[in-house]
């Protein structure tokens, strides 16, 4: 089952985790979020199985923003087999739930990953999955961007937008 998380989702919320070179928002991060309204429980999707959370995806969007605009974290339980495949209808669910709230456009979906660790046999296991959802999930335009301090950032779009400088850009990865 995926579902929209709920305050009774809070304690599997924040003890739901993976060891992931790339698994983006960690309790800490979701609780200052949540309590500065950037992320949010109706943001935050689950995979359930056996009422046991399995995937988890946080959305992100700007202090008093209807809808997300970004997808900040996706994460797999490593005991399931293709984790592609449960991350992408996790986030076709969610994103289906956003258009029929009223958001216009799909949101993005955002890795940032430090440029010393990005080429990794772990980190590109990691990226490829994930990818592989993005783009099961419509997500099929791929940016990348060097940011400061030696990060590098991957965005998954379901459109393709003018793109900042340094910016190499991929349609239909």
């Amino acid at each position: 089952m995926f579902t929209a998380s709920t305050r009774s989702h809070d304690s599997e919320l924040l003890l739901f985790h993976q060891h992931d070179p790339v698994s983006g928002v960690d309790s800490l991060q979701f609780g200052r979020g949540l309590a500065a309204g950037t992320y949010r429980r109706d943001w935050t999707w689950l995979a359930l199985v056996d009422d046991r959370p399995v995937a988890r995806g946080v959305w992100w969007g700007p202090v008093g923003s209807v809808h997300p605009i970004e997808l900040h974290c996706l994460i797999v339980d490593a005991s399931l087999p293709h984790p592609e495949v449960w991350a992408s209808a996790l986030i076709r669910t969610a994103h289906r739930a956003f258009a029929e709230a009223g958001a216009i456009l799909a949101p993005d979906f955002v890795i940032e990953v430090p440029v010393a660790t990005r080429h990794a046999d772990e980190v590109q296991n990691a990226l490829a999955w994930r990818r592989e959802a993005a783009v099961a999930a419509g997500l099929t335009v791929l940016g990348e961007t060097e940011l400061e301090g030696g990060v590098q950032q991957l965005r998954h779009s379901a459109r393709a937008v003018p793109a900042p400088r340094g910016t190499r850009v991929h349609a239909g990865v």
